[in-house]
């Protein structure tokens, strides 16, 4: 019998992602739609394939006037999740929120307080870049076996493109448009990859100065990563250096190369798998070279899923262990990324370095 889901903001990455993919999944029946555009609502049977009375204004409406759902999809503006997350489970509904966590360090403090009174339920943030193929290759390559570029030293990730565009309705009022949504994928992705944290973080945050934004677009950034035993050991670090832009004039800058003792290997971001330069010489100064194909059975899912399915899988997974079993980006685990975006803004404004393990010192994470 498929489990039950309502999403929960018909926005246009509602309809464009995650729609598709509760569809898709075979878990998974879609069984209600709730938002405040009442206008939006009307459409709900064109748009999402339902009839009129499965569109509610509140949770608590879709669970008074239909059923309560065994998850619901927070896809809102940022600003607006913690509130939406909290009425979702004390009402007992396990919950995908999509990223970013939230506007402020607080408020995600608040949402993780909430995984953590409720270890019965499932939760999970989406940020499914860790789940497309040739970023979990990646991150098996260097974590398994296979790998033959040794100790991680030194990653250069760069994700910017021109999306102008993009700031329109909601985003229009975010300060720092970049940091406070996007970003968190490509930093999540540098965690996930390298398998550590991010302990220490500058960073400058700015507007282009032929930019006619007001707000933030831009961030160049150094981050050190560390396991959690290491992380007083500065000699054990491993250094980022970190470029995101959503205004990038010209072609985009996609590049995403991790370096260690014995080699190095960039991702291929367009046809998948991992371009590998592995050294024939103590110094490195002599090479070969070689490929690493897209491993497809992401996540050990077993089942060919990819991004979003692997989240919907997991939290499937999850419900029927009720709650023991996790999915990857749970809001214990998401929240060690969504602190890097609030580091940088902190790092940004005061001029100085932030020590990131500062945001969760007290909580069980």
């Amino acid at each position: 019998m498929a489990k039950t889901c309502v999403i929960i903001g018909l926005g246009g990455h509602a309809r464009n992602s995650w729609l598709k993919a509760v569809r898709k999944h075979p878990d998974w029946e879609l069984v209600g739609i709730v938002d405040t555009d009442t206008e939006l609502l009307e459409n709900v049977p064109n748009i999402a394939g339902l009839s009129e009375d499965q569109a509610y204004i509140s949770i608590e409406d879709a669970i008074k006037y239909g059923q309560k759902p065994d998850m619901a999809i927070v896809a809102t503006p940022i600003y607006t999740h913690h509130v939406l997350v909290k009425d979702c489970m004390d009402n007992g509904i396990n919950v995908i929120c999509e990223k970013n966590m939230a506007t402020n360090i607080n408020q995600g403090r608040q949402m993780v307080q909430m995984a953590i009174d409720h270890p019965e339920l499932c939760t999970a943030l989406g940020t499914q870049y860790r789940f497309f193929r040739p970023n979990f290759t990646a991150h098996k390559y260097l974590q398994g076996p296979d790998n033959q570029i040794g100790e991680l030293c030194f990653v250069r990730a760069h994700e910017s493109f021109n999306w102008g565009g993009i700031r329109e309705g909601w985003r229009r009022w975010l300060q720092d448009l970049n940091l406070e949504d996007q970003a968190v994928h490509f930093i999540d992705l540098i965690r996930y990859v390298s398998g550590m944290d991010v302990v220490q973080v500058k960073a400058d945050v700015f507007i282009p100065n032929f930019s006619d934004w007001q707000g933030s677009s831009t961030t160049l950034a150094h981050f050190a990563l560390a396991r959690p035993e290491d992380y007083r050991h500065r000699r054990k670090w491993v250094w980022v250096e970190y470029y995101s832009d959503w205004q990038r004039r010209g072609e985009p800058d996609f590049f995403w190369e991790f370096s260690g003792d014995r080699g190095r290997f960039v991702i291929d971001t367009k046809f998948g798998g991992l371009h590998l330069w592995l050294y024939t010489d103590p110094q490195g100064t002599k090479w070969e070279e070689d490929f690493y194909p897209s491993d497809n059975d992401v996540a050990g899912t077993g089942k060919g899923y990819d991004g979003q399915m692997v989240i919907l899988e997991q939290m499937s997974r999850g419900i029927d262990s009720k709650g023991k079993v996790q999915p990857d980006t749970n809001f214990k685990e998401a929240f060690k990324s969504f602190a890097v975006t609030m580091a940088c803004l902190e790092s940004s404004r005061t001029g100085r370095s932030v020590w990131v393990p500062d945001y969760w010192k007290d909580m069980p994470l």
